[in-house]
């Protein structure tokens, strides 16, 4: 690893951190040691690091703003690549934007809503940036990125190529990023004037307000855990099986939303793993529903 720390300082790629953990870098402050992360300055610079890298047996994972993730207590042999440190995040022309994967989308919607542009306000309720955002079709309060996305522009195996919103096979809180492996490394979306003045921003407001009161957003904690089965919703299942609140040692369901599971300081993640499966084993024997994990889950 350290022939891959000298690449990237040598050709001024980006910043290198070493003997950081997945705690760094995670809403959920759950995780082990990652042995290198790399902040790329530029895609282009990103895209020659990957072309370096990619011969390599060392795993690589790509980071966004850590929202939706849970790794393992075990040390990360590879490399984690974090794009929030871009020197360009996202411009506009209109109500078009072109985003880079590092850009946060809450910084998105409060933008285009200030400059009198809206149905991106369901973005100020998503912990993400936009590569995680476009990869697991996250979505709020009645949107989703496929609403806004016109096409993304994604690395696979076999290099770059420019998909339509159509290519993308999106469906809830999934998309052809996951089932291929793609990463995102930009997005172009689609605002719409806004119908009245300030709408958007006011719009905004009274769904941060919502968020905060009917979600654990001032926990440690990693978005919502389960998928909602279809036709149901996954935390009135884990509430009639009596599960709100319940805690394996500083794991917890949440006593404010049962569909997000807390850290309450000090949880690993053989806490959180207990907690997920006892949650799946008591739906399944009470409804015969198997509730599916929305987290990315890494290094288990």
């Amino acid at each position: 690893m350290t022939e891959v720390k000298k690449f990237i300082l040598d050709n001024r790629l980006g910043k290198v951190f070493e003997d950081k953990t997945f705690r760094d870098y995670t809403t959920i402050k759950v995780g082990g040691r990652i042995r290198l992360v790399y902040m790329p300055n530029s895609i282009d610079n990103f895209l020659r690091f990957y072309e370096y890298f990619r011969t390599r047996e060392f795993p690589l994972f790509i980071i966004g703003f850590g929202s939706n993730v849970l790794a393992s207590d075990r040390d990360f042999p590879g490399v984690v690549v974090s794009f929030r440190d871009l020197d360009v995040l996202y411009f506009r022309i209109g109500n078009r934007v072109k985003a880079y994967p590092g850009c946060p989308v809450v910084r998105l919607a409060y933008d285009l809503a200030r400059a009198g542009y809206g149905v991106g306000e369901f973005l100020a309720g998503i912990p993400a940036t936009v590569g995680g955002a476009v990869y697991m079709n996250a979505g709020a309060n009645g949107g989703e990125i496929k609403d806004i996305l016109v096409r993304a522009r994604l690395l696979g195996s076999a290099g770059v190529k420019t998909y339509e919103n159509a290519e993308l096979d999106f469906s809830y809180r999934k998309s052809r990023l996951q089932s291929e492996g793609l990463i995102c490394l930009e997005a172009d979306f689609e605002f719409e004037p806004e119908a009245e003045p300030g709408s958007a921003l006011k719009r905004i407001a009274e769904l941060k307000k919502n968020r905060r009161k009917t979600q654990p957003i001032e926990k440690l904690c990693a978005g919502c855990t389960f998928h909602n089965p279809p036709g149901m919703y996954a935390w009135q299942l884990i509430d009639r099986i009596g599960f709100r609140g319940y805690q394996v040692n500083k794991a917890q369901v949440s006593p404010k939303h049962a569909n997000f599971l807390i850290n309450n300081g000090g949880a690993t993640s053989d806490d959180m793993m207990k907690l997920i499966g006892l949650i799946k084993e008591k739906v399944k024997e009470r409804f015969n529903v198997d509730l599916e994990c929305e987290w990315v889950l890494v290094n288990f």
